[in-house]
């Protein structure tokens, strides 16, 4: 019989050499955690080998899918912002495992990951538009012939509906970008108020600035996610090929898993 593992293209070999890695690394990781105890390492130098580990697993996966991109660059609307959604891996991966280590420099860390996250929702909505406008074209026109189409639970009764076609995208669009102008400028504030003691991090001070940047960014962000929610409420059947809602997902879970 004629084996076909000689005519693999180079992408199925670096897969299954990752898969390896990684089910070595699930194997041995029991191990030097056992061997961390028993040697009474201190726990915050085994949870930064530990992370270490993962790091080195998702940097090489993720860079080769950015690779795969830029050779194949075929449709650069789209994929322009794949690769910028795509390099969140391993800058919150790196800006997480370096703030593990030296705690006192994740001050200066941390803004370069939060204000990423920012650009990394504007680039979906911008990835979403290129699609629709692909496959579309005029998108207001198509938005306008759709039905009227109201605010979820809760929000219908503090506004009005948005009128569909330019008024609902502008909306949508202005909803995203108050989030991309708002969160660095708050991380700005951030950075400068705990210069001069005054920004309290996790304390609830109403005489810190922590309290006050925390509501501002946390709404601003919930409004971000609400008008992501409401572009893909409207669009769900148009956007269906790409499957937005999972890719999304894995964006917040990015950002959850990495901060907390």
């Amino acid at each position: 019989m004629k084996c076909h593992c000689a005519h693999w293209p180079m992408r199925r070999w670096f897969r299954l050499l990752w898969w390896c890695l990684c089910l070595l690394t699930f194997i041995a990781l029991p191990l030097t955690i056992w061997e961390f105890q028993k040697q009474h390492y201190d726990v915050h130098y085994q949870a930064w080998f530990i992370g270490g580990i993962f790091v080195i697993l998702s940097m090489p996966i993720s860079i080769y899918e950015i690779a795969m991109h830029t050779e194949y660059y075929t449709q650069p609307r789209l994929q322009k912002h794949v690769i910028r959604i795509l390099l969140m891996v391993p800058i919150y991966a790196v800006d997480a495992w370096f703030a593990l280590r030296f705690r006192r420099a994740r001050e200066y860390l941390d803004p370069i990951r939060e204000c990423y996250e920012a650009f990394v929702i504007y680039s979906f909505f911008a990835y979403l538009m290129a699609y629709l406008q692909d496959t579309l074209g005029d998108v207001n026109e198509h938005l306008a012939k759709r039905p009227q189409m109201q605010h979820l639970w809760g929000v219908r009764w503090l506004l009005r509906p948005w009128d569909m076609g330019t008024q609902f995208l502008w909306e949508c669009k202005k909803g995203v970008l108050n989030y991309v102008i708002l969160r660095p400028i708050c991380t700005g504030l951030a950075f400068i108020t705990d210069i001069f003691d005054e920004y309290g991090e996790g304390q609830i001070n109403f005489r810190k600035s922590y309290v006050y940047l925390a509501a501002v960014t946390n709404f601003s962000q919930l409004w971000a996610l609400y008008c992501l929610v409401m572009l893909y409420t409207a669009m769900h059947q148009e956007l269906a090929p790409i499957r937005p809602l999972s890719k999304f997902l894995c964006i917040k879970a990015v950002v959850f898993v990495t901060f907390w």
